[in-house]
C-alpha cells in the first residue's frame, strides 16, 4: 500500500526485543503482509543522562526498516520521564488532592523510566520535554521510511500518581487563569457561579466526589482542556519541525468511554473532538479478546473516533496482536478470523492506519508472555497466513480502498462531556452516562444503521441529521439548547431521556418547568417516581415495543402531543410536534436498561424512531435476524464513485440476505475478498443479494 494507508505492528519498547532478533524479525514482518513497524522512542531511554541524547538503537532499526521495505511509525513517548527529572527540575513533583507530594516510580509495564514524573504545568518540565521532541523529530523527519508520528501514547499523564492530581502550585495557577479568561475576572466568576469570592486564592478545585458540583465540574472541564492544550503543544512543535508527515495522538479508549474512577476524573485525558480540532487525526487502542469486545463494541469504538476525527485521520493505534497477558492470568487466544474482522471493520469505518500490539510476546513485568502476533498462544502461523492474504488483497484493491469513504450518517447520538462531569462529581464515576450512550450506539450498530456521535460543543455537525438521540443528557447550557431547538424547528427529531437538561453547566438544578424541553414541547416532567416494573410497553404507529427502564420514571404531563406509553401520572413516552420537527420524550433511561439486559424491542424501537424521522437505509439486512449473541453487521460507503459494502457474518451464519435500495448497484456485484459473483434478484423495494460466509465471515461487495 502507499503511505496513505498503513497496516503495521508495534516492535520496539526499549530495550526489548533485544538486537539478536532484529534482522530476522524485520524479514518476517515484511513477509507477513504488514507494511510497517512502530517504534517507541522513550524520553527516559534516549536522554538517560541529562543533555545526552542517544539514538544508536533507533538508527539501526530505521536502517533495517528501509532495507526490508517497511515503513515506520514513531511514537514519541515523553510521558515516561527520565529518572533525573525531579533532581534537574526542583519542585516539579505533582501534588495530590490531599496536598501530598507524589512519588514517581518505574512504569509498571515499561522497563526504564518513571511516571507520572514532573508536572507539565511546570515550565522547566515542558522545556526539557520540548527539547526531547525537537531532538527526535529533527533526527528522523527526513527518513524515507517514516510514515508518521504518534505524539502521545494513550494520553497518559497521571499513571501511578496513586491519587487525584495535579494540585501543585503551577496547575492551580493555570486553573485560575483559565477561569479568569473564561469568566472575565473574579467578579464575572462570582456572577456566573453565584458566589462571593474576594480573591483568586480562595477559588480552589473540587476535591472529591459528593462535594459542591460547581467546582468539581469546572475542575474536570479544566483538566480536559489542559490535556487538549498539551496535545496541541506537542503537535505544534512536531508539525512545525516536520510538516510532511501526519501527527496524531491516541487514547486507551475513545473519550466517550472514559468515565473516570478513583484516580481519574471523567475525561481527564482530554476530549477527542478537541484533539481532532488541532491535530491531523485521532486514534484509539482496542484489545477485543482481553476486554471481551464483540463486533458491535468494536464498531462503536471506531465510530466514536471517526465521529471525533470528522474528515481527519482515524488510527487504530493499538489492536491486539496475540493472547493478552496481565500478571499470572490466562486469557482467550487471538484467532485469525477475529483479527481479520478487526482489520476490515476498521477499514469499513474509515480507519487509514491499523497498528497491532505487538510483534513478539512481551518479556517485562505484568505483560510478560503475551500480546505477540507471533506469540506462543498456538495460533501464530494461522494469524500470519491470514495477514499475508489480507496484505495481498489490500495491494490488489489498493486504489479502490484508498478512495473509500463511509456514508455520511443521518442519525446522531449526542455526547455531553458536562453530563459526564456531573456524574463524576456525584458518584466518582460517569459509568452510567457512558453506558447510556453505549446503549444507543450498540443498538444502531446491531441494526446496521449508520450514525455519528455529536459532541455538545461541535453542534455544527447537526447539519444533515434527521434524528438525534440524547441519552441521559442531564446537563445542557444555553448554546446547546438553542442549537437543539433550531434543529427541531427545521425538521429534525430529538429523542430525549428522563431529566434532559435538568442541570446547567454549573451543576445547578432546574425545576421541570424551567427546562428547554418544557419550553419546546409544551410538556413537563412531574418528578421522579419509583419503578413499578423493569419494563414498559409502548405503542408507536401500531407497533408494540417492550422497553426496559432504569433508575426511575419521570412522567410527562400536559395537553400537547400523543402518548406512546402511559403511567397514572402522565406519559412515559410522549411524541410532540415542534416547528417542522418533533420530540420523543422518554421518562426513564432506555439505553442504560438495554446495556443491563439485551432487548430486541429496544433495537427495533431505535430503528423505528430513525425511520419515522425520515432515515431510509440504502443497505439493510433481511436475514438472519439478530439474536442476543449474534447479528450481521453492514457498513457501506463509496469508492471511486461506486458503492462498497462491508458485510460481517457471525460464525454460526451460513449466509446473509441483504437488500439494497433501487439502483444502488448498477452492475454485476462481486465479493472483493473471494472474487466470487454475488447472486442478485430483483424484488419490491430494491435488489436482494445472498452473501455466503466464506472468508473469516467477511465480504466486501463492489461492482466489477
Amino acid at each position: 500500500m502507499t503511505p496513505s494507508f498503513t497496516l503495521g505492528v508495534q516492535y520496539y519498547r526499549p530495550p526489548f526485543p533485544t538486537d539478536r532478533f532484529w534482522e530476522e524479525d524485520f524479514r518476517r514482518v515484511a513477509d507477513s503482509g504488514l507494511d510497517s513497524v512502530q517504534l517507541w522512542v522513550l524520553w527516559s531511554w534516549v536522554e538517560a543522562t541529562p543533555g545526552q541524547f542517544r539514538f544508536e538503537d533507533y538508527d539501526r532499526l530505521m536502517a533495517l526498516a528501509e532495507r526490508h521495505g517497511l515503513g515506520v511509525v514513531l511514537s514519541a513517548i515523553a510521558e515516561v520521564q527520565p529518572l533525573w527529572i525531579h533532581r534537574e527540575v526542583p519542585g516539579s513533583e505533582m501534588v495530590d488532592h490531599m496536598g501530598r507530594t507524589v512519588i514517581s516510580s518505574n512504569r509498571c509495564e515499561c522497563h526504564f523510566g518513571i511516571t507520572p514524573g514532573g508536572c507539565t504545568d511546570h515550565p522547566g518540565v515542558w522545556a526539557r520535554m520540548e527539547e526531547f521532541f525537537r531532538q527526535v523529530v529533527t533526527r528522523y523527519r527526513g527518513a524515507a521510511c517514516l510514515r508518521g508520528w504518534d505524539a502521545w501514547n494513550e494520553l497518559r499523564w497521571n499513571v501511578q500518581a496513586d491519587g487525584l492530581v495535579c494540585f501543585c502550585p503551577h496547575t492551580l495557577k493555570a486553573f485560575r487563569e483559565w477561569l479568569d479568561g473564561r469568566f472575565g475576572g473574579l467578579e464575572g466568576l462570582n456572577r456566573a457561579w453565584l458566589r462571593r469570592y474576594s480573591a483568586w486564592d480562595e477559588v480552589t478545585p473540587g476535591k472529591l466526589p459528593d462535594r459542591p458540583y460547581t467546582e468539581l465540574m469546572a475542575w474536570q472541564e479544566f483538566l480536559t482542556w489542559r490535556c487538549n492544550r498539551h496535545g496541541r503543544m506537542r503537535y505544534a512543535l512536531m508539525k512545525g519541525l516536520d510538516p510532511a508527515h501526519p501527527v496524531t495522538v491516541h487514547g486507551a479508549s475513545p473519550c466517550v468511554f472514559t468515565g473516570g474512577g478513583a484516580q481519574d476524573t471523567a475525561l481527564n485525558r482530554g476530549n477527542d473532538w478537541g484533539y481532532a480540532d488541532d491535530l491531523d487525526g485521532i486514534g484509539t487502542s482496542s484489545f477485543p479478546k482481553w476486554s471481551q469486545i464483540d463486533d458491535a463494541d468494536f464498531g462503536m469504538r471506531v465510530e466514536c473516533v471517526k465521529s471525533a476525527a470528522r474528515e481527519k485521520r482515524v488510527w487504530l493505534s493499538e489492536v491486539q496482536g496475540g493472547r493478552s497477558s496481565v500478571g499470572f492470568n490466562s486469557y482467550a487466544p487471538v484467532d485469525a478470523p477475529s483479527q481479520q474482522r478487526w482489520i476490515w471493520n476498521g477499514l469499513a469505518c474509515g480507519a487509514d492506519t491499523i497498528l497491532f500490539w505487538c510483534w513478539r510476546d512481551e518479556v517485562f513485568g505484568r505483560e510478560s508472555g503475551g500480546f505477540g502476533l507471533i506469540g506462543d498462544d498456538g495460533l501464530a502461523e494461522e494469524r500470519l497466513e491470514a495477514m499475508r492474504r489480507t496484505g495481498r488483497l489490500l495491494r490488489e484493491h489498493e486504489a479502490r480502498l484508498r478512495d473509500y469513504q463511509p456514508l455520511r450518517p443521518e442519525v446522531g447520538v449526542l455526547f455531553s462531556p458536562r453530563t459526564y462531569y456531573l456524574h463524576w462529581a456525584q458518584e466518582g464515576t460517569a459509568r452510567q452516562a457512558v453506558q447510556a450512550v453505549q446503549g444507543y450506539c450498540r443498538a444502531l450498530v446491531r441494526r446496521s444503521a449508520p450514525y455519528r456521535l455529536i459532541e455538545e460543543d461541535h453542534l455544527s455537525e447537526l447539519e444533515g441529521l434527521r434524528i438525534l438521540f440524547l441519552p441521559r443528557t442531564l446537563v445542557t447550557d444555553t448554546p446547546t439548547e438553542e442549537a437543539l431547538a433550531s434543529f427541531v424547528q427545521k425538521g429534525g427529531t430529538l429523542l430525549c431521556e428522563s431529566e434532559c437538561g435538568a442541570f446547567d453547566g454549573r451543576g445547578l438544578y432546574r425545576y421541570p418547568s424551567d427546562r428547554f424541553t418544557a419550553r419546546l414541547a409544551g410538556l413537563r416532567e412531574v418528578g421522579r417516581r419509583n419503578l413499578d416494573s423493569e419494563s414498559i410497553e409502548a405503542n408507536a404507529d401500531g407497533e408494540r415495543f417492550r422497553l426496559g427502564v432504569k433508575q426511575w420514571l419521570t412522567p410527562w404531563t400536559g395537553e400537547a402531543g400523543r402518548t406512546l406509553a402511559t403511567h397514572r401520572d402522565g406519559a412515559l413516552i410522549a411524541e410532540v410536534a415542534a416547528g417542522r420537527g418533533r420530540l420523543l420524550l422518554c421518562a426513564s433511561y432506555l439505553g442504560n436498561a438495554y446495556m443491563t439486559q439485551w432487548s430486541a424491542d429496544f433495537e427495533a424501537f431505535v430503528e423505528h424512531a430513525a425511520r419515522q424521522a425520515g432515515w431510509r437505509p440504502e443497505v439493510e439486512v433481511l436475514s438472519p435476524k439478530a439474536d442476543r449473541e449474534s447479528f450481521v453487521y453492514v457498513k457501506h460507503g463509496r469508492a471511486q464513485g461506486r458503492p462498497l459494502v462491508f458485510v460481517f457474518l457471525p460464525p454460526s451464519c451460513r449466509e446473509a440476505r441483504l437488500r439494497t435500495a433501487p439502483g444502488y448497484f448498477r452492475g454485476e456485484v462481486r465479493d472483493l475478498l473471494s472474487g466470487q459473483r454475488v447472486p442478485a434478484e430483483t424484488e419490491a423495494g430494491g435488489t436482494a443479494y445472498r452473501v455466503e460466509n466464506r472468508d473469516w465471515g467477511i465480504a466486501v461487495l463492489g461492482e466489477t
